[in-house]
């Protein structure tokens, strides 16, 4: 049988495909582009089977019993319909009606398309943008007691996907479970026309790698990343959980990064001997950008880490396994 993640050739998507593959699953990636050249190097050399199809949502959301069809006939029991457009501003003024599409009229056709496949278990992708507000008022968030207040029309239909997910799987006796994914950092990250929100890990990877000077803000946000692969770690627990004790997961490293990020500007200085990097307080000359500023609250873990999940990797940790990644890929940004 066969697992497969639609968006398998995005960030998260690619970090999963890689986890899945590494541990002989056939995978099955459906995406509206090929898996970019560096991935299919490094899935060659994994024990899993991966093949490709092209597939654009809007087709899916227009005819989910083709879909279906497509599923049946690579054998999919499993599902990470994780194909989605993570807006910005600008696009979300100009196009909500299309994120809207895609991420959650879009979803709910992949599960429409998954009941008539018999599929046993889908991993709806939420997302800590889901908090929204909750995140400038709330020192820790967590599943059950924190308000949420998605603030953009992703973060919207993140948490519209979450909802929807859990209660079609009641009424189409579904095995669904909803992952709140953090804002996550690391291998495969690229600007694919369809991720607004490029993070400041990856652009400092991309000017190190340049041998260009990069410029920090003088005061760095202090907010909770999470390392990709333990992105993809998180989402394989669940996968795998027997009997969950719930059906919604925070998933991010638990601690919160604030100066601990120039040492990944210090890793990279001693990788590329060619890269400068500096803080200052002048704003018109930062290039590393973040998306928010303002003090975030922590995403609490406890409740997956009582189904058995730890993430791997704490900032050292995480900083060096990424610039051996990017040693190897360097083409990937």
């Amino acid at each position: 049988m066969a697992v497969m993640v639609t968006g398998g050739t995005g960030f998260v998507g690619l970090n999963l495909v890689h986890a899945l593959l590494e541990r002989g699953e056939h995978v099955v990636v459906a995406a509206l582009d090929d898996i970019p050249a560096p991935a299919q190097r490094a899935f060659a050399r994994l024990p899993g089977k991966v093949e490709a199809i092209r597939a654009d949502i809007r087709n899916i959301t227009a005819d989910p019993d083709a879909f279906a069809g497509v599923m049946k006939r690579h054998g999919v029991d499993r599902l990470f319909p994780f194909a989605a457009i993570t807006s910005g501003p600008a696009r979300e003024a100009e196009v909500p009606e299309l994120v809207i599409q895609v991420n959650l009229l879009g979803f709910i056709a992949q599960l429409r398309a998954a009941r008539a496949a018999g599929v046993k278990r889908i991993i709806a992708p939420s997302s800590a943008s889901a908090y929204g507000d909750a995140f400038f008022a709330h020192a820790l968030l967590n599943e059950t007691d924190t308000p949420t207040i998605p603030n953009g029309v992703y973060g919207v239909t993140k948490y519209a996907v979450e909802r929807s997910g859990l209660r079609l799987g009641e009424l189409w006796e579904l095995d669904v479970i909803a992952a709140r994914i953090g804002s996550v950092f690391g291998p495969w990250e690229r600007d694919t026309g369809l991720r607004d929100m490029i993070g400041p890990h990856h652009y400092l990877a991309r000017l190190a790698v340049a041998g260009q000077e990069a410029v920090l803000p003088a005061a760095l946000p202090v907010q909770a990343w999470v390392y990709g692969p333990d992105v993809a770690s998180g989402l394989l627990h669940l996968l795998d959980m027997k009997a969950p004790p719930h059906r919604v997961f925070n998933i991010c490293s638990g601690e919160m990064w604030g100066e601990v990020m120039l040492r990944w500007a210090e890793t990279l200085a001693a990788r590329h001997p060619a890269f400068r990097w500096r803080r200052s307080a002048n704003e018109a000359e930062v290039n590393v950008r973040f998306p928010e500023r303002r003090p975030r609250g922590r995403m609490d873990i406890a409740r997956i880490q009582s189904t058995g999940w730890q993430p791997d990797y704490g900032p050292e940790a995480a900083y060096a396994h990424y610039a051996d990644w990017l040693s190897a890929y360097p083409d990937a940004l």
